[in-house]
C-alpha cells in the first residue's frame, strides 16, 4: 500500500534525530518532537534533539500533537532552526 508520508522522507533530507517536512508552505510535519515552548496564531516554536525550530506564519494552528509528532496548519513563512 501506498504511503505518502513514508514516500516523501525517503526523498527528504534528515538532520540529527529529527524530520520535517513541509508541505505547499500550508502543513508542517514533524516527528521527533520533544515539547512546546510558544505557541500563538503567527509563531510556535517546539524542541527537537537539543534545538528548538521556530516557525512563523499566519493563522498557525497545532492540528496534531502525539508522543513525538506535531502537525502545524496555517500559512507557513518560515521555519529555523536554533541551537
Amino acid at each position: 500500500m501506498f504511503n505518502f508520508f513514508q514516500e516523501i522522507k525517503k526523498a527528504a533530507q534528515f538532520v540529527d534525530d529529527f524530520h520535517i517536512i513541509n508541505i505547499s508552505g500550508k502543513i508542517l510535519y514533524v516527528e521527533g518532537c520533544q515539547g512546546l515552548v510558544l505557541l500563538s496564531t503567527e509563531n510556535i516554536i517546539f524542541k527537537v534533539s537539543g534545538q528548538q525550530i521556530s516557525v512563523t506564519g499566519k493563522d498557525l494552528t497545532l492540528a496534531e500533537l502525539t508522543e513525538n509528532t506535531l502537525k502545524i496548519c496555517g500559512q507557513i513563512y518560515k521555519q529555523e532552526v536554533y541551537k
